[in-house]
């Protein structure tokens, strides 16, 4: 499971109330469905985060090292695209050789196609696939491998209906909401080129976000302020994607060599466009951590935990590891919370933006 080894990609989810005692029945009502009930539409049920066919919700098999771990299953048989083609023209050649004929009609080559698939689709192995969970129970987040926003809507609705209430998922809208009571539908517009109008950049503040954390790296990589947690090291490396709707290129990725000295990084500043997405080293005290960070959902990927020296047991070692995950969602949320309380104040966000601006036409550029 991919909270145990390797590297971790994930969604931080906020809970707005401790989990109740009997929280697994709420999962166990719901578990996933035996595998010969499958069919071909896709169906969802909880298994343990042991592995995608644990079925066995319990207070042994739901816990490990104190952490809830559960895994949202998603289940169903499919015919493969090549062999559905493969018997589909077998089957054309024999009726043809059998009528004589030289083609076979529409409505004939759909009724063959339901043939085919109700014979072959009940041998078809089941595809499955999970979306795991940890949660520490005196803990208000919930860590989720669900990056896509198909993902988080069905993770979501399953979550809620197992726990009895709404789970909601960290956005830079909605912890802006949360942490600083602040609507970033209210912020005014803001561009980090002098060269363009803001009304023309990407007005949202996951970019911002993004675009601000890249200049504090540069201009004061050792002391970027962190909310609670105090300031950390930040270093951004690439790739790196910028973005701005309009005309030209609404996308641009810069991949290889040195993106965030490079001539097309500073072209795209001055251009309008916006920091979406980069590699992120945090570093506190002796301890680096690299991620890659999507700032238009805050979504993590590729986040690797610092190995200790000593060897540690399975238990030991996935604790470790999720209290590095803790720890970094921790210091991702300061970093954004520093963030937007500049953001909704007018007249320092003003000044700042005036700073990026002059530190983007000032960017040296490496040849």
């Amino acid at each position: 499971m991919p909270f145990e080894t390797g590297s971790v990609s994930f969604r931080m989810y906020h809970l707005p109330r401790a989990l109740p005692e009997s929280v697994l029945d709420g999962f166990l009502e719901r578990v996933a469905p035996p595998l010969d009930t499958i069919k071909d539409q896709p169906v969802y049920g909880w298994v343990t985060g042991r592995h995608l066919l644990d079925r066995q919700i319990d207070d042994n098999n739901s816990y490990l090292a104190g952490y809830l771990r559960l895994c949202l299953l998603q289940a169903e048989r499919k015919i493969p695209s090549s062999l559905l083609k493969a018997e589909m023209k077998q089957e054309e050649l024999i009726r043809m050789a059998v009528n004589g004929s030289s083609h076979i009609s529409r409505k004939e080559k759909v009724e063959m196609k339901q043939e085919i698939v109700d014979r072959l689709l009940h041998t078809m192995p089941p595809t499955l696939k999970g979306m795991t969970f940890v949660h520490r129970p005196d803990d208000a987040f919930l860590f989720a491998e669900t990056l896509a926003e198909k993902q988080v809507d069905v993770f979501v609705s399953y979550l809620r209906e197992a726990l009895g209430f709404p789970a909601q998922v960290v956005t830079p809208e909605s912890w802006a909401m949360h942490s600083q009571h602040s609507d970033p539908n209210n912020w005014v517009p803001c561009s980090f080129s002098e060269e363009v109008e803001a009304e023309r950049t990407s007005p949202m503040p996951g970019h911002d976000f993004m675009t601000w954390l890249w200049y504090q790296s540069e201009t004061h990589p050792d002391k970027v302020p962190a909310g609670k947690e105090g300031h950390v090291g930040v270093m951004i490396e690439g790739p790196l994607t910028l973005v701005m709707e309009g005309g030209g290129a609404h996308e641009i990725s810069l991949r290889k060599g040195n993106p965030t000295q490079s001539s097309e990084a500073k072209a795209c500043l001055l251009a309008g466009k916006k920091l979406r997405k980069a590699t992120v080293n945090i570093v506190r005290g002796e301890q680096v951590w690299r991620l890659t960070l999507d700032g238009e959902t805050l979504a993590v990927r590729g986040f690797k935990p610092i190995v200790p020296e000593e060897n540690l047991d399975f238990i030991s070692r996935f604790q470790d590891r999720m209290l590095q995950v803790e720890l970094v969602s921790q210091l991702l949320r300061g970093l954004y919370d520093s963030f937007v309380e500049e953001r909704k104040d007018p007249d320092a966000w003003g000044k700042r933006v005036k700073e990026i601006q002059s530190w983007a036409k000032a960017r040296s550029v490496a040849y």
